[in-house]
């Protein structure tokens, strides 16, 4: 089985592949969003990330994406798969997003480096996340990170959600 593709019906429509990263970055009980919009009128909330630059390798984007979009400095520390969105851009242009997703750590803060006026940084919990994020594909993210924090049993792998880690 391939991933899962979201978005809008593929009929009607040319819908070039784009390769893009998005990343799952916590602090606490919370998750890194970026509110994306004019606040006076219309915005929606997205996973950091975007589209990979040619020659880049998706680490490297994520990386990237993350310091534009958040002033956050990232790792990437593991990815959780894939997915496929079609979707139209505020210029008009379709695409065929081909995701790939991964869970970050936070290295430092580094708001000099945001570069995206329309883009800021909010937190919220992982349910507020699934419930209000814009694209289908990246609350089907969340929910796959949120899985893999439970092994087969239920039990937790990684501890309570927000628990702090023992040095």
């Amino acid at each position: 089985m391939g991933d899962p593709q979201f978005g809008l019906p593929e009929e009607g429509g040319n819908w070039p592949d784009r390769p893009s990263v998005f990343g799952i970055a916590r602090r606490g009980r919370r998750i890194a969003l970026v509110e994306i919009g004019d606040p006076s009128s219309q915005v929606w909330l997205a996973l950091p990330g975007g589209g990979i630059e040619p020659g880049e390798d998706p680490e490297t984007a994520l990386v990237r994406e993350f310091e534009e979009e958040t002033g956050l400095q990232v790792a990437p520390v593991g990815e959780l798969g894939g997915s496929s969105d079609r979707v139209v851009i505020n210029d008009g242009r379709a695409f065929n997003v081909r995701g790939r997703y991964f869970v970050v750590d936070i290295l430092a803060e580094a708001p000099e480096r945001l570069t995206e006026p329309d883009h800021r940084l909010v937190w919220r919990t992982p349910m507020e996340a699934i419930r209000t994020l814009h694209r289908e594909s990246h609350a089907w993210a969340v929910v796959q990170w949120l899985r893999g924090l439970r092994d087969p049993s239920g039990h937790s792998r990684r501890g309570r959600l927000g628990a702090r880690r023992e040095a």
